[in-house]
């Protein structure tokens, strides 16, 4: 039966790895398509449809919370975690998302923080330094301040040998 509960695991780690893919996929054509759909004058004296209004943001949002729930469901190993949680931080993107989408992308980073608690403590030391290096202080939104904390908290557990 141990292998079986294995491979389950195995199976929805890998729906949730394909989840988070596909949210973004999503997400970036949905920005594709509003603009390619943009007429010159929207926008234009608070007039029209604008891309910061645009709902994609919420969906993708959605999608996001949802496999993140599922994932965090499963109760991930460390390092599945680690990589989820890495998918989700902006600088593993890559840099040619438009303007409008790089506020959602950073507020995403919230939903980081469900699987926080799966990390071990080295894990969460090593994400925090790289959180650290990327967001200083003074650059950090709500979001990247709770998740910076979140990990700051899971770095200090000492992880009990089993």
């Amino acid at each position: 039966m141990m292998p079986l509960q294995r491979k389950e695991r195995k199976e929805v780690l890998e729906e949730f790895f394909a989840a988070l893919d596909q949210a973004f996929l999503i997400y970036r054509q949905d920005l594709t398509k509003f603009e390619n759909s943009r007429r010159p004058t929207d926008g234009l004296f608070g007039l029209g449809r604008t891309l910061q209004n645009d709902p994609c943001h919420d969906r993708f949002d959605e999608s996001i919370e949802q496999a993140v729930q599922a994932m965090c469901a499963s109760s991930p190993a460390s390092m599945d975690a680690e990589k989820a949680i890495r998918m989700l931080f902006i600088w593993h993107q890559p840099q040619d998302w438009p303007l409008a989408a790089q506020w959602m992308l950073r507020a995403i980073e919230r939903h980081a923080l469900p699987l926080i608690p799966f990390l071990n403590s080295e894990a969460a030391a090593a994400l925090q330094k790289e959180y650290a290096k990327h967001y200083k202080p003074w650059d950090r939104l709500p979001a990247q301040k709770e998740v910076y904390n979140a990990l700051k908290a899971q770095a200090s557990h000492k992880q009990i040998a089993q």
